[in-house]
């Protein structure tokens, strides 16, 4: 699927191509194209205060609607200390002309799970087709298993993620050519009586 570029209304240089933010619009992913100096004066401005000048909010243009009114998407940087970001230069050839670059700039917890809190983000391409949604749970499950304290059993992977997302331990979040669940299994004490209560239902077997 091609993804129309967005404009940043902040800094007009610079377009996002993916963005994905939580219930409360805060930021978990976004990917930017633009010159090396606007992309040096986001990441300035995202970790700065706002009374400093800083950029603490900003709407992504995402196209027009039938009406030909803009369609605007807030989004909210947040704490700044837990985003991470990485960057790659287009070969100069490129046809935009020299200086442009790639920014992607994520929550933490995209690439490095709290094991401490047992908390995760997982993220994927927004393409509506069965075998990106097959790819999509699977990581889920493979990342629930790696944050979970207790030891869960491949073939129980299809059950144990539908009653996650039920108890809301699994949250899927919807974001413009990507997408992304946040798996947060915190409440340790919860998800083990849960895990216990499925294995002496029968609900889980052990082989």
């Amino acid at each position: 699927m091609n993804q129309a570029l967005m404009q940043i209304d902040a800094i007009p240089d610079l377009y996002a191509d993916a963005a994905l933010v939580n219930a409360y619009d805060k930021l978990l992913f976004l990917s930017l194209w633009g010159r090396d100096t606007a992309i040096q004066e986001f990441l300035a401005g995202i970790s700065l205060a706002n009374e400093e000048g800083g950029i603490n909010s900003f709407f992504l243009k995402t196209g027009k609607r039938d009406s030909g009114e803009s369609i605007r998407k807030l989004v909210q940087i947040g704490e700044s200390k837990r985003l991470n970001h990485h960057s790659g230069r287009m070969p100069a050839s490129n046809v935009f002309g020299g200086d442009m670059a790639h920014l992607w700039v994520f929550d933490r917890l995209v690439t490095d799970p709290d094991l401490a809190n047992r908390r995760t983000i997982a993220i994927s391409r927004a393409v509506d087709t069965a075998s990106v949604s097959t790819v999509s749970q699977s990581r889920i499950w493979h990342l629930t298993k790696a944050i979970c304290h207790l030891p869960l059993l491949d073939h129980w992977a299809e059950t144990i993620v539908k009653r996650f997302y039920e108890r809301e331990w699994i949250k899927d979040f919807n974001g413009i050519g990507v997408s992304g669940a946040l798996i947060d299994l915190s409440l340790s004490e919860e998800v083990e009586d849960e895990i216990s209560s499925l294995i002496r239902d029968g609900v889980l077997c052990l082989n």
